[in-house]
């Protein structure tokens, strides 16, 4: 992943801007239209959305990752998600019209998007499965194996909601050996 992200500052610099967010610092608001791509340099966000008053987390990006509202991305409508700096983050900005349009201009960087847009929708898959077909125990170890000191830099009711469990069951699952 972090050669993904060099990659992409690399060939897609000149059209990128960057921003620093504070901690608690909202990106993207829900129910807003996204056509932002956030490649991080450094920090955490999240993506999480809303079940009866509820925050659930869907997303979360570490240190060279990316993250963005994909439903609004691809479709053009508006988010259901909203994005939060977790901690301090240094972040690139890619505007997803800005992009198509330089592709149109540099074809040869078409497979670079791709793999951008692939990470998006992977993160978005392996969640659903984790889900649907994995317990608790295994999410966690395997949110573990991708972050590994994601228990240091995050809140675990975050991690919990990620993991579709309560922070009790976390307790526990993080207990077993």
């Amino acid at each position: 992943m972090e050669d993904l992200i060099k990659n992409v500052i690399k060939a897609f610099g000149d059209i990128m801007t960057s921003a620093v967010y504070g901690q608690g610092e909202i990106i993207h608001q829900e129910n807003k239209v996204s056509n932002t791509i956030f490649i991080l340099n450094s920090g955490v966000l999240r993506s999480y959305y809303f079940v009866d008053g509820k925050d659930i987390t869907a997303h979360f990006a570490v240190d060279s990752g990316l993250i963005g509202a994909a439903d609004s991305l691809i479709k053009g409508k508006k988010s259901l998600y909203t994005i939060e700096a977790l901690e301090r983050s240094e972040v690139f900005l890619l505007d997803y019209g800005e992009m198509e349009s330089f592709l149109d201009n540099n074809p040869h960087l078409e497979r670079l998007a791709r793999q951008v847009l692939q990470v998006l929708y992977i993160d978005l898959v392996e969640r659903l499965e984790g889900m649907t077909f994995l317990s608790a125990k295994k999410r966690y170890d395997h949110l573990l194996r991708r972050y590994p000191d994601i228990t240091q830099r995050l809140n675990l009711g975050h991690i919990a909601s990620y993991l579709g469990i309560t922070k009790e069951t976390l307790s526990r699952v993080r207990g077993l050996k």
